[in-house]
């Protein structure tokens, strides 16, 4: 397919998440007949790309004003940043594609909107995956997942059937969810940790079994 006929894609977020996206997604061969990759989007204008990443920086998202061919698709690390940071594109109207090649999707299964779900990846059937959610590489998602908007799961974690994971969780990798869990809105759960118990909102567990180790406040960490 001719570059006039394919649809502009920028991809917000320059960092580690930001060049693992656009591995991913310029060795799909089906995605970039239909997209070609432009450039990135980051608050960071100055920040240096490696020489075979060959579209540039093209501006700040929190000021960006999307064109009218463009789409758009989020990798940024840490999900209060990536709301963040998605939240005043959408409001300029910017249009956000999902990810889901070459991970294996169960029957009946949804993906939200600007969702990127990695190559290896597994999910059962009957799941529910909300807008702006990242799966990494050989995460395994149960029957029955709901995973809520701005979700991160990390590598190689798995979540058993009917777990629940609300707004903005991170989930570290390799970590293991144990079956109907419930785990609220922005927690965080550490590498390796194995949950049998609901996390409260807002908190970070970390072990076997994993326990409260820490009651967030507000974060102002550097994101990517």
């Amino acid at each position: 397919m001719a570059d006039s006929h394919r649809k502009s894609l920028v991809i917000v977020g320059a960092g580690g998440l930001g060049r693992i996206v656009y591995s991913v997604l310029t060795a799909d061969t089906v995605a970039m007949a239909e997209y070609k990759i432009i450039g990135f989007l980051d608050t960071r204008l100055d920040l240096q790309l490696p020489a075979d990443i060959e579209v540039p920086i093209l501006g700040n998202p929190l000021d960006y004003v999307p064109g009218a061919d463009e789409y758009f698709i989020p990798a940024v690390g840490l999900p209060d940043w990536r709301e963040k940071l998605v939240a005043p594109l959408l409001e300029r109207g910017a249009r956000f594609i999902s990810q889901t090649r070459h991970s294996s999707m169960g029957a009946r299964t949804t993906v939200g909107r600007g969702s990127f779900i990695t190559p290896g990846a597994v999910v059962s059937v009957d799941c529910q995956i909300g807008e702006f959610a990242y799966l990494d590489t050989y995460v395994i998602l149960g029957h029955d997942v709901v995973l809520g908007d701005h979700c991160q799961i990390g590598a190689m974690s798995f979540l058993a059937g009917g777990v629940r994971v609300g707004r903005g969780v991170s989930i570290h990798p390799r970590a293991t969810i144990a079956k109907n869990v419930v785990i609220g809105d922005g927690a965080i759960v550490g590498i390796g940790s194995v949950v049998v118990n609901n996390v409260p909102p807002g908190v970070t567990v970390f072990g076997n079994p994993a326990r409260v180790i820490h009651s967030s406040a507000p974060r102002d960490a550097a994101h990517g």
